[in-house]
């Protein structure tokens, strides 16, 4: 054996048997810079236990995750993390079969390990900076409506007006897709209303930038016409000057917590009858996209 090279196929050994190995990760977007950096850091913490890694890019695609989730049961994976965007009817189908994580994402309560960032907090943080400059005409790009983490923002852009009698205007809410180019489609919006927002607030980084962008391209002074704030605080976008001001995800704890409830430093922990939720803390980063408008604005 050893003359002629040969190794054992540990696939086809443990197909014969009951055990379980490898972990998946499905992302409903790999070009997103948030599902990019939750790729890598799962990468990272995979390869430092020995933990073969399967990533999943499901372009919202039942299809695709159907395909995907088949050939990881037929290979007896050890477990699964879903990101935020991956249907129901896959996590419901996994679940069954093997042991299942979610992130930025929620089932039943109680019945999957669900970790996410405090997404409401975070939005609140966001539109009382913007309050705190005199700002009361504040729109909102936000999410898919079937997000989470897009409905947790809303509700927190929402609460914190009415916590400050300020009106909320359907004119002022536009629904994004978390893509650049939807941000540079809600400006196109908002300069078409007569009564403008002085400041938005993006349910992400990138259609934070896609609004930054646009608005540079039509000649709107940011923050001295409209001041932005974004969502996720990616680190990836440096072909822009001006620093956005953002709201901070901990994507690192977000992984971390994520591998971990799959794959304990305790090996005892009994992962089936004992699914967990994690909160991870959001943070508000002062940029360059805000300005203070005079008190009587």
């Amino acid at each position: 054996m050893k003359e002629v090279g040969y190794k054992p196929n540990p696939f086809a050994s443990r197909l014969s048997s009951n055990s379980t190995w490898g972990l998946g990760l499905f992302v409903f977007d790999i070009l997103n810079p948030f599902f990019a950096l939750i790729v890598r850091n799962i990468s990272h913490l995979a390869m430092e236990e020995q933990i073969p890694l399967t990533v999943c890019d499901t372009e919202n695609n039942e299809e695709k995750e159907n395909l995907y989730l088949e050939y990881l049961l037929d290979t007896k994976v050890e477990g699964i993390i879903f990101a935020e965007g991956i249907s129901l009817k896959t996590i419901e189908k996994a679940k069954k079969y093997t042991r299942v994580v979610l992130i930025d994402s929620h089932y039943h309560h109680g019945s999957i390990s669900e970790v996410h960032s405090d997404n409401y907090g975070g939005a609140c943080l966001a539109v009382e900076h913007l309050i705190a400059l005199n700002h009361t005409k504040i729109g909102f790009v936000g999410g898919p409506e079937d997000w989470p983490t897009a409905h947790d923002r809303f509700l927190g852009y929402e609460g914190t007006l009415r916590k400050h009698n300020i009106p909320i205007r359907s004119d002022f809410f536009f629904p994004g897709d978390l893509r650049f180019e939807s941000g540079g489609d809600a400006i196109d919006t908002y300069i078409s209303l007569q009564d403008k927002p002085t400041a938005i607030f993006c349910a992400n980084d990138q259609m934070a930038y896609g609004a930054l962008a646009r608005a540079k391209n039509c000649g709107i002074a940011i923050p001295g016409d409209l001041s932005i704030v974004g969502f996720d605080d990616i680190p990836l976008y440096n072909v822009f000057d001006t620093k956005l001001t953002t709201v901070h995800q901990d994507i690192q704890a977000l992984s971390e917590h994520s591998f971990n409830l799959l794959f304990p430093k305790d090996k005892k922990s009994d992962f089936s009858n004992n699914p967990k939720e994690v909160t991870v803390p959001t943070t508000l980063v002062p940029g360059q996209t805000c300005r203070a408008l005079p008190s009587n604005h």
